[in-house]
């Protein structure tokens, strides 16, 4: 695999306020670490719930300045000459920014440090790591070597921004696992008598967001973002030692992004469902003064209604696990690697070549989830208690 031992964290989701208990954690991962490499792949920072006007290179370090323990634990490992690598995932995409790495070693009073942040993924002999947010087509960019835009960022990022951090709206932070119901049965018990206010800025949130995704395919928008992505393959290539040609193939097979398309936009919010289900109610109640045709016009509603939860009840739920187990294959069969290690589902999940940190922060258990990679690219899942 290569000459030094790994120490893999994913999805710290470091905040502004109430992160103590996890950047206490983490200060003590990193001193339990000592002479391995340090790797946070990714959503380390919780950037997606910032306005969009504030820089995201001052908020990283705003977030790590109330943590002595973290950054002195993150100094004294840089300082003894081990290394610290982050990669960017889909809530914190912005730490790709050149001007990070210079900003946050003068935070941490080291120089010439180890201290190195990825634009994509990283390779460490055969073993391959990275977010994985970019096989999940809610939640990629429109090139993984570009830094969206507020009016870019991918579906899940941009719900975070729009529409969960301003109404506090964290009980929805997943909201892949819910289907229509059970979000309105979430919604009724988290809100209360708030619940229609927060309801309507939710639809008018992603309305806005599936109207958005029709107006993107100009030079500014998201086919301005893949050009300039396609045109950083050839440093990224050298960055990696991959040919240039395997990360355009790369590129090519991931899935494409779910706000590329009003349809899928559509279809993934569940608006079919909703058209159906306003259809069906108001159309009976119309009944009652318009006669048959309002009664047509619920009935048509209801049979797509059934249809489509007879169909499949929830369209999306379990998937991202399944699109990154599949991603992990292709990572291995493009470029050789032995192991591909993602995060991103906050799932422990595994097969041969293939291993998922899940999130230290958000886990089923009381311990945090880590990997160790040994010098020959043995992998063992770690749990540090608190």
């Amino acid at each position: 695999m290569g000459s030094q031992r790994l120490v893999i964290a994913s999805d710290v989701h470091l905040a502004h306020g109430g992160s103590e208990a996890t950047a206490d954690a983490l200060a003590r991962l990193v001193s339990e670490s000592r002479g391995a490499e340090l790797v946070l792949a990714g959503d380390i920072f919780n950037l997606s719930l910032d306005p969009p006007s504030r820089d995201p290179v001052e908020s990283v370090l705003s977030m790590l300045r109330p943590h002595a323990a973290l950054t002195n634990a993150l100094s004294q490992h840089l300082r003894e000459g081990h290394r610290v690598t982050l990669i960017p995932g889909n809530h914190d995409a912005a730490i790709a920014r050149p001007e990070l790495p210079g900003a946050l070693s003068e935070l941490l009073g080291v120089s010439n440090a180890p201290l190195g942040v990825a634009s994509w993924f990283v390779r460490r002999g055969t073993v391959h790591l990275e977010h994985g947010h970019v096989y999940d087509p809610d939640n990629a960019p429109a090139h993984p070597l570009v830094v969206p835009s507020p009016g870019t960022e991918p579906l899940g990022v941009a719900l975070t921004r729009d529409f969960l951090a301003p109404n506090r709206a964290f009980d929805f932070a997943h909201g892949s696992e819910f289907t229509p119901v059970a979000a309105l049965r979430q919604a009724v018990q988290s809100f209360g008598p708030r619940m229609p206010l927060v309801l309507a800025r939710y639809f008018a949130t992603s309305g806005r967001l599936c109207l958005r995704a029709r107006h993107r395919g100009h030079k500014k928008g998201l086919h301005g973002e893949r050009e300039r992505g396609e045109a950083e393959l050839d440093a990224e290539a050298e960055r990696t030692e991959l040919d240039v040609e395997l990360l355009s193939r790369l590129e090519e097979h991931r899935p494409r992004p779910t706000h590329e398309s009003f349809r899928r936009m559509f279809f993934r919010l569940y608006f079919d469902r909703v058209i159906a289900t306003t259809l069906a109610l108001s159309g009976t109640a119309g009944a009652i003064v318009g006669g048959a045709p309002a009664l047509g016009v619920g009935a048509l509603g209801a049979l797509y209604l059934a249809h489509s939860v007879r169909k499949k009840q929830s369209r999306y739920s379990g998937l991202p696990i399944v699109r990154l187990r599949e991603a992990a294959r292709s990572v291995r069969e493009l470029t050789g690697a032995e192991l591909v290690v993602f995060g991103h589902t906050h799932v422990e999940d595994s097969e041969p070549g293939y291993v998922n940190s899940a999130s230290f922060t958000y886990r089923s258990g009381r311990a945090r989830p880590y990997l160790v990679i040994d010098e020959q690219g043995t992998v063992e899942r770690r749990r540090l208690s608190d």
